[in-house]
């Protein structure tokens, strides 16, 4: 073969490998780029219902699904709803009935998956007070924390359980003295979320709590979700169906494989002061309420039009939702999610 020939097949070949190594990289760029920024604020610091957002980040099934997620701590639903509407963050995890009462005043947002919809409110008691049941309660003593969700619609569940509550004394206090006068035994019943409260008071009391469910008389206002904002959902359309179903997604992998879920909450979460028995505890107790009646039979994340009528119906009555200002359809959709 000629000098000229095998020169010639030489600088044919490099240049198909400088064709190929130029188009690897052309393509790299083009891959990072798919990988839409977004932002999700909880409502609080992380904890056991947030196993499923960590989980899809650190495992890869948002980015999977085209998203490059970061998850931020919040400061209660309301703030993190405000920052939802006003743009700051894409989407959040937040309380469904903060999100009527703020729909009420004109606030556009949306759950599009819902979590929490079995709601986690609770009245705890220790063994030795003998609380059973919710007539256990009269004569006894309770802390009432400011602001909290539970306390607020305690008097629909007195109504519900048909409990009267005069013969109750109720300590008006903020939420971490009435947390502490209860482990202090000074209180005879506190409140709280079962998803939140239940297990880290287990674990700081080394004892087994009494339970009395809300939802066990009737009373279910729905909770945690993914909540957007209108106008982000409407200007685009498919990042929040992504996002929408890599977090069903999420959740259902939290689920089937709750130890690998749990690992990557405290990668993700490395500043948490959680133990790992109360987060598994959390995220335990988070399954049991992920459905209602309504919607045990459907995918998961999907709602229902009637529970969240039953919620708006019970904010009316005990949280000064102005009658006929919220409908379902303005403060929950399914449209994103795989049915």
């Amino acid at each position: 073969m000629s000098n000229v020939v095998i020169r010639g097949r030489l600088a044919g070949a490099a240049i198909a490998l400088a064709a190929i190594l130029s188009g690897s990289l052309a393509l790299a760029p083009a891959a990072a780029q798919a990988q839409t920024p977004v932002t999700v604020r909880v409502d609080v610091y992380f904890y056991g219902s947030h196993v499923p957002i960590l989980y899809g980040i650190v495992d890869g099934i948002y980015k999977k699904h085209g998203l490059d997620v970061t998850a931020q701590t919040g400061r209660g639903s309301a703030t993190t709803i405000q920052t939802v509407v006003a743009g700051t963050d894409q989407f959040g995890f937040a309380d469904g009935g903060t999100l009527v009462k703020f729909a009420a005043q004109g606030l556009q947002a949306k759950q599009i998956v819902g979590m929490l919809q079995t709601n986690p409110s609770i009245i705890m008691s220790m063994a030795e007070a003998n609380i059973k049941g919710p007539k256990d309660l009269a004569g006894r003593k309770g802390g009432f924390g400011t602001g909290s969700a539970p306390e607020q619609i305690f008097p629909a569940f007195l109504k519900a359980a048909g409990v009267d509550g005069s013969a109750i004394q109720k300590v008006g206090v903020d939420i971490p003295t009435r947390d502490s006068l209860f482990l202090q035994k000074q209180t005879d019943f506190s409140f709280g979320y079962s998803v939140t409260q239940l297990p880290l008071m287990e674990e700081k009391c080394a004892c087994k709590i009494d339970v009395i469910a809300y939802p066990k008389y009737g009373l279910n206002p729905i909770s945690n979700g993914i909540v957007v904002s209108t106008k982000y959902a409407a200007e685009n359309p498919e990042i929040v169906k992504k996002f929408a179903q890599a977090t069903v997604e999420a959740i259902d992998a939290s689920i089937k494989s709750p130890e690998k879920a749990i690992d990557a909450f405290f990668e993700y979460a490395k500043s948490t002061q959680l133990s790992r028995q109360v987060v598994t505890k959390q995220w335990e107790e988070t399954v049991k309420l992920l459905h209602t009646d309504a919607t045990k039979s459907k995918p998961t994340g999907v709602m229902d039009a009637g529970d969240w009528q039953k919620s708006i119906d019970l904010l009316v009555e005990y949280a000064s939702v102005p009658k006929d200002t919220v409908k379902p359809e303005m403060v929950f959709t399914n449209e994103y999610l795989a049915q």
